[in-house]
């Protein structure tokens, strides 16, 4: 299956994250979002679930390891998902 930005998953979807790039520029603001992903626990492998979207569907609140995090669409495009199928829970 291919590989979508976070920020694709519909509400309600799971979905497996398999890449965080920041692209190839290296501005500082891109590496400062990388980190912080890292330390909010978003690595390769994790299940995610879109749990809400925003009105105008920005942002989109995920539920990764216990937590619920809202992300803007802009910085859920650095992470790239494998999206389950619509009846598959974790």
């Amino acid at each position: 299956m291919a590989y979508v930005p976070l920020c694709q998953l519909r509400e309600g979807q799971y979905g497996i994250i398999r890449s965080i790039t920041c692209s190839k520029e290296k501005k500082p603001y891109k590496q400062a979002i990388l980190q912080r992903f890292l330390d909010l626990g978003f690595c390769e492998e994790t299940p995610i679930q879109c749990i809400n979207t925003g009105i105008f569907h920005n942002p989109h609140a995920y539920k990764i390891r216990g937590s619920v995090l809202a992300i803007r669409n802009e910085d859920a495009a650095f992470i790239l998902v494998e999206p389950l199928a619509e009846n598959c829970k974790l």
